[in-house]
């Protein structure tokens, strides 16, 4: 993504302020719900348990990051997009290189429900915690 389309991303997210008026701006709706402070709904659990299966030996238990980059972070930055095309076609780094996941089926069906448990994470809506699956949902 260029920075232009960053910076738009990144002003979007805040109040915008014209001279004299100010406009609210709206975010997108959030992915995911967080009850109690650690409890995911239904959605969001099962991308916690993907995420677990599959990508914690690289990106650590909570996304904090390890050999693989810290993705609490890196999805503040990165879009939505972005994300969907480095699971399903990984990337090389200055450090390391991250598989593709396109050939694996239970990544690439659950790749939204992993992004909704990562992003609860990048938001900081849950934190460096072992999340429950909410009995709301």
């Amino acid at each position: 993504m260029k920075l232009h389309n960053k910076l738009i991303m990144l002003a979007s997210a805040a109040t915008l302020t014209f001279g004299a008026f100010t406009l609210p701006a709206y975010a997108d709706e959030a992915p995911y719900t967080v009850t109690n402070g650690n409890e995911l709904d239904a959605d969001s659990y099962k991308g916690f348990k993907l995420y677990r299966n599959w990508c914690a030996r690289c990106h650590g238990t909570y996304g904090q990051g390890m050999v693989g980059p810290n993705l609490a972070d890196s999805l503040n930055v990165i879009s939505k997009e972005e994300f969907f095309q480095t699971v399903e076609n990984g990337k090389s780094g200055t450090i390391g290189s991250m598989p593709a996941w396109k050939a694996n089926v239970k990544v690439m069906e659950g790749r939204e429900k992993l992004y909704s448990y990562l992003k609860a994470r990048a938001d900081g809506a849950i934190g460096v915690e072992k999340p429950k699956k909410s009995k709301n949902k």
